[in-house]
């Protein structure tokens, strides 16, 4: 048995901890560094939120904000209780204050008529645990 284990109500388990790895990657990489990643990793496994639940809060934010009163008293269950909803409610904010900076820097860079920035999407350095290769097949 993994230590990923879901939320009750999604009952979903990776059997290969690699995709699990790869997933929180996906998610996280890009409003945290490398270096945060595993710290937070932990403290949502602790309370048994998986990369897929971070994913489905992060591209529907409204899932989780209108859960209290679409789904009841026990609400907080679906995604690890009521520690795991603080922490994926935590999270999100970090995500959107990373959103809201990309937003209000391509507002300025065109009110003030100058090309857009670069925008780093994605942090360059490689994860923390070196099991997601970003190399392609070798020719």
């Amino acid at each position: 048995m993994s230590d990923d284990g879901p939320a009750e109500s999604h009952g979903r388990r990776s059997e290969r901890s690699d995709v699990i790895e790869v997933g929180w990657y996906v998610g996280l990489l890009g409003h945290r560094t490398a270096e945060e990643i595993p710290e937070i990793v932990e403290r949502f496994r602790a309370c048994g939120v998986t990369a897929e639940i971070l994913e489905e809060v992060l591209s529907d934010p409204n899932r989780l904000l209108h859960s209290p009163d679409r789904d009841g008293e026990q609400w907080a269950q679906q995604y690890g209780g009521p520690a795991g909803a603080a922490l994926l409610v935590s999270e999100l904010l970090t995500y959107l204050a990373h959103q809201h900076r990309m937003a209000a820097r391509i507002q300025l860079d065109l009110a003030s008529g100058h090309a857009v920035s670069p925008l780093h999407l994605v942090h360059p350095a490689p994860p923390a645990t070196g099991d997601v290769s970003t190399e392609g097949p070798t020719p």
